[in-house]
């Protein structure tokens, strides 16, 4: 049985879109990447300064088939370019970011740890690394998705109240940020 298009929220078939994953190789913009290959006919233009955790994605499947049967191929085959680069001060982001529909920035420093050993590192790659890729989208009509971390939010309501009290672990699990 053939999946059922997807829609959109106007009820229109979702076309084929080229999105900028800039951090296509960490953790969310590996399963990101994942996700979208089965279950969107979109292509990714992947940017990151590592590809380990996509690289099944690059691969192309063994082009050797039993007599009689039909070569393997995945249903990502040719919709996922590896874009090996840093952002900082490399001319080709901005020609990624012009080929694309939408870009989504996943590039960060994310590993608390680092947070206290590396704050200017931190300060520089989350935000400061980031101000190209916002006017490159801003210059080129091309819509930006932007993830952050909760740590920007600093310490949630819940870390100030006492450990048994009952809203702590409410507030704790929230799926955003409070601060003070």
């Amino acid at each position: 049985m053939a999946a059922a298009a997807r829609l959109d929220l106007d009820g229109n078939p979702i076309r084929p879109m080229t999105i900028c994953m800039i951090g296509a190789g960490g953790f969310i913009g590996s399963h990101l990447c994942e996700k979208l290959m089965a279950e969107t006919p979109h292509t990714v233009l992947a940017v990151d300064v590592y590809n380990d955790k996509i690289k099944h994605l690059l691969d192309p499947p063994p082009t050797e088939a039993a007599e009689g049967q039909q070569a393997a191929h995945h249903a990502w085959d040719g919709r996922v370019e590896f874009h090996r680069l840093n952002i900082k001060h490399d001319p080709r982001l901005e020609s990624l970011i012009k080929m694309s529909d939408v870009t989504i920035n996943l590039a960060a420093i994310c590993t608390p740890a680092d947070y206290n050993t590396r704050p200017l590192d931190t300060i520089y790659s989350n935000f400061i690394d980031a101000l190209p890729i916002v006017r490159y989208c801003t210059e080129n009509n091309k819509r930006l998705i932007h993830f952050s971390t909760c740590e920007v939010y600093g310490k949630t309501i819940g870390s100030y109240l006492p450990k048994d009290h009952p809203l702590r672990k409410v507030l704790n699990c929230m799926p955003f940020g409070y601060s003070i």
